[in-house]
């Protein structure tokens, strides 16, 4: 009996660990792919890869040589914003924007966010955008870039703008 008691007891405190476990994990976007933001998907829409935005950048970061910036522009009198990879790119290195909208626009929107991309360098110096799509001054409508360079894996995700 003192056996069941202990090996019930070491399963329960499994379990409870286990599920602390899970429970404290950070928020992941749902599985996303290219497909869910080309070809005018959830309101994003497609535009060159030399694609340039204004000169003031919301946000951006370097991995090395490889520059990762969230673009905002203009279209058809609506601000936007897109990712860039840019530099020293290599094939194998990779960009995608994050967007969310909490509490709105949840027709298009994927809790907690819809990562647009990834998006794959072929070549080497090639520059790549992601998608764009309109932005909003609701502070619950947010857009960051993120990336990977091939050569180490590393992923980095600039702040929400």
């Amino acid at each position: 009996m003192r056996l069941l008691r202990s090996t019930l007891a070491t399963a329960a405190a499994l379990c409870a660990v286990a599920t602390g476990v899970v429970l404290v994990q950070p928020a992941q976007p749902a599985v996303a792919s290219a497909a869910d933001c080309e070809g005018g998907a959830r309101g994003f829409r497609d535009h060159p890869d030399n694609a340039e935005g204004d000169t003031d950048k919301p946000r951006s970061f370097n991995l090395g040589d490889v520059r990762f910036t969230l673009e905002k522009g203009a279209y058809v009198g609506q601000q936007i914003a897109f990712g860039k990879i840019s530099g020293q790119t290599r094939p194998g290195d990779n960009v995608w924007m994050d967007w969310r909208a909490n509490g709105w626009d949840n027709g298009n929107a994927v809790s907690p966010w819809l990562q647009c991309g990834p998006f794959t360098v072929r070549s080497n110096g090639q520059s790549l955008t992601t998608p764009f799509r309109r932005t909003s001054t609701d502070p619950q409508y947010n857009f960051r870039v993120c990336g990977s360079r091939a050569v180490d894996g590393v992923i980095r995700c600039s702040d929400w703008w």
